[in-house]
């Protein structure tokens, strides 16, 4: 499988995402996302066109580190750190014309852990399930199981950037 990953080379979510990518066995695109099988974004923090979300063949995986539909929105771990949440989760979804609305693919509840900093509790335990989540979804892909939960927006929540 051809996979395109989107966002910034720099972040360990990025290389994290890479990584496994590879370790399945998959080729990882630099180019053409029209191209390839899957699209992934583990770290999106800009605005991709509905169009470019929806070239590659299986279409695009967003992770967002909430347990959606609640938290959406941009700086959710900060937000679940000043709303005292007792957890949180690392959540691939579909790409969908909304905004943090796709259909999920793959989530995994991680409990926060109130002793480190958000940034660090970032890295150290959310980076390494939204890992071990991807690698979920892409064994399912591979399979040809495409994993479609609709979000149920009743518990839907939606945070401003912090």
């Amino acid at each position: 499988m051809l996979v395109k990953i989107l966002g910034n080379k720099e972040t360990a979510a990025y290389k994290a995402a890479e990584e496994c990518v590879r370790e399945k066995g998959h080729r990882v695109s630099y180019g053409d996302s029209a191209a390839c099988d899957l699209a992934i974004a583990p770290l999106l923090t800009e605005k991709v066109s509905s169009e470019a979300l929806k070239e590659p063949l299986y279409g695009t995986l967003i992770f967002h580190p909430s347990p959606l539909p609640w938290g959406r929105g941009a700086s959710s771990i900060k937000w679940a750190y000043k709303r005292n949440e007792p957890i949180t989760a690392a959540t691939w979804f579909w790409a969908d014309d909304g905004y943090d609305t796709g259909d999920i693919c793959e989530q995994e509840i991680v409990k926060i852990d109130y002793s480190s900093r958000p940034r660090d509790f970032y890295e150290r335990d959310i980076v390494p399930a939204m890992r071990r989540t991807l690698e979920r979804c892409l064994n399912d892909i591979q399979m040809g199981y495409i994993r479609k939960i609709p979000q149920v927006e009743h518990y839907s929540s939606y945070d401003k950037r912090s």
